[in-house]
This record gives C-alpha cells, structure tokens and sequence, in this order.
C-alpha cells in the first residue's frame, strides 16, 4: 500500500499535471505509478507552456468560466458546440450560445 500524504487539492488541466509531473522527474526516482501517469501525459498533452498560458488567459475572459470549467476545457479541447454542451451538461451552469461559440473558436485557434 502507497502512503500518500495530501498537502493541496485543487482542479488542474492534464496539461498543467503535464508540467507538475515533469518537475517531479528531476527531482529523482519516480514509483511506477507516477512514471505511467508521466507517460500518458506525454502522449496526451501537445501544448506548449506559451500555447497553455495564453489559452488560459483566453478562457478567463469568458466570466461564467470558473477555474474548474477551464480546466474542463483544457483536458477536452472540444471541437464543437455540441461537444461543448455535452460537456457542460451536468454542471451547475448554463453557458449563453454565444459563449458556447466562442470556447470552440478560441479552442480551435489552439488545435491549428
């Protein structure tokens, strides 16, 4: 059994764990299970720490978008607007259409 001691929890995109993750590679041995997480990471995440920074701020413009719902985002990318309401549909918000149409734009100027 893994003892792990929790100091902080808080919502993170996959691509920020990405980061975290890489940090934690220099500092020394890695467990198995933290080497198979750094692993799926590499292959998911394709954004730079520029590309992130920048979709982040992008993504806060839009006021409804609490830190939790960026992240949300980050880890999907939708392409869509359909997928975008899929995404949301269980949340505790109800985003406008035109809100909805600019997460896609401002997504897909990301995914180019």
């Amino acid at each position: 059994m893994i003892n792990i001691k929790i100091i902080n929890e808080q919502d993170i995109s996959a691509a920020e764990a990405k980061r975290i993750m890489e940090a934690r590679k220099k500092e020394g041995p890695m467990k198995d299970e933290q080497k198979i997480c750094v692993e799926y990471l590499e292959k998911t995440q394709k954004l730079t720490k520029k590309q992130f920074d920048d979709l982040v701020e992008m993504l806060k413009k839009i006021e409804i978008l609490k830190p939790r719902y960026v992240a949300l985002i980050l880890d999907i990318m939708p392409d869509t607007e359909e997928e975008v309401e899929a995404l949301f549909s269980k949340e505790r918000t109800n985003l406008k259409k035109e809100e909805i149409k600019q997460i896609v734009d401002i997504v897909r100027e990301f995914k180019k």
